[in-house]
């Protein structure tokens, strides 16, 4: 039962990652907006939630209910050393992957960028002194050779995966993929929690943070100017990313549980032990997503611009961002929603 109700987690949050995150490719307006900006924020909040009120706590209840109480000494190293893993597994990940850039000038030239209201001509003219102009740029119609790319065969979308945007393409698809594997190992390992009700907090927690996270994926790969059928791909790629990452948990977990359970300890509940092991370390995963990826005191957008206004500000291109008062509410509010689903949807468990 427990796989069949896994399986179909999996399959809802594949849907709705590839759901949300094409919604940019349709509708130019959903990807801008201070509306978008509070919802990630509010799922920052949420995966700080869960993994300090429902993750680890469970992990650490799931690690000493597993072992005998002569073992206390080592359920003790043994929660901090897989907290430390996950956090430190991320930042190991973080810090090798390549990132795209996040100023506009270091993007390659494309002909849509030509027309692109953040582009001003100061900017462009500068970056045409250090660097030559596709032959087409100063076109009339800058959007027909686009079409005409894309109308070509797949060999020109083979030619874009080697593209220096290609490439940071690729790389933040990369990212994020080991992000939304954090995310599958928590709902996995969750799965096989003796606390029936841990697996749906977890992924509505989870659920509420990809819709922002798979929206970011597609507006990076969009800002340079990638083509829509390789975009299409890199989304499915991370789509599949978190359901992959907790059916392998699930099986691993599961495996090696049954396995020990076999062993000469018949004393230790394994399978508990490696369930516990698990969501310690997709806690620690967790917080280093929230509190290090996406700094917890600093806005969202792109981690660069710091917002202190009490309401709603705008950044330099127009965009709305949110306040300091108004992100802090958001915040809050997300950290407590994991407690709330705790209490109303698991409050017969124990």
């Amino acid at each position: 039962m427990g796989v069949l109700v896994l399986l179909i987690q999996c399959v809802a949050m594949f849907a709705a990652s590839l759901l949300v995150g094409s919604l940019p490719l349709m509708f130019k307006s959903a990807a801008s907006g201070k509306r978008l900006k509070a919802i990630s924020v509010f799922g920052m909040g949420i995966l700080v939630g869960a993994a300090l009120t429902i993750i680890i706590p469970e992990g650490v209840s799931t690690l000493y209910e597993a072992l005998p109480a002569s073992a206390e000494e080592g359920a003790n190293m043994a929660i901090g050393f897989s907290l430390l893993a996950g956090f430190a597994l991320m930042l190991c990940m973080e810090s090798l992957t390549p990132h795209p850039p996040h100023d506009p000038s270091e993007v390659t030239p494309t002909p849509d960028d030509e027309t692109s209201p953040l582009q001003s001509p100061a900017r462009r003219n500068s970056d045409d002194r250090s660097r030559p102009l596709p032959p087409h740029l100063d076109s009339s119609t800058p959007m027909i050779p686009k079409r005409l790319h894309m109308d070509d065969s797949s060999h020109k979308v083979d030619t874009l995966f080697h593209s220096p945007n290609g490439h940071r393409g690729l790389n933040a698809t990369l990212g994020m993929v080991i992000h939304g594997i954090a995310d599958g190992i928590a709902l996995g390992a969750s799965s096989l929690s003796a606390r029936k009700s841990l697996g749906l907090i977890v992924f509505l927690a989870v659920l509420v943070h990809k819709g922002p996270t798979a929206l970011g994926l597609t507006t990076t790969l969009l800002s340079l100017s990638l083509h829509p059928s390789l975009i299409r791909r890199c989304l499915i790629i991370f789509s599949c990313a978190a359901p992959i990452g907790s059916l392998i948990t699930y099986g691993l977990v599961s495996l090696f549980g049954h396995q020990s359970s076999h062993g000469k300890s018949s004393s230790v509940d394994r399978l508990g032990w490696w369930t516990g092991i698990s969501l310690l370390f997709s806690g620690g995963s967790f917080l280093y997503v929230a509190t290090v990826i996406q700094p917890l005191s600093e806005p969202h957008d792109h981690g660069h611009d710091h917002g202190h206004g009490h309401g709603e500000s705008q950044r330099d291109n127009g965009d709305p961002t949110i306040g300091k008062y108004t992100r802090t509410a958001l915040l809050i509010s997300g950290m407590l929603l994991p407690v709330i689903l705790s209490t109303v949807v698991g409050g017969g468990d124990h």
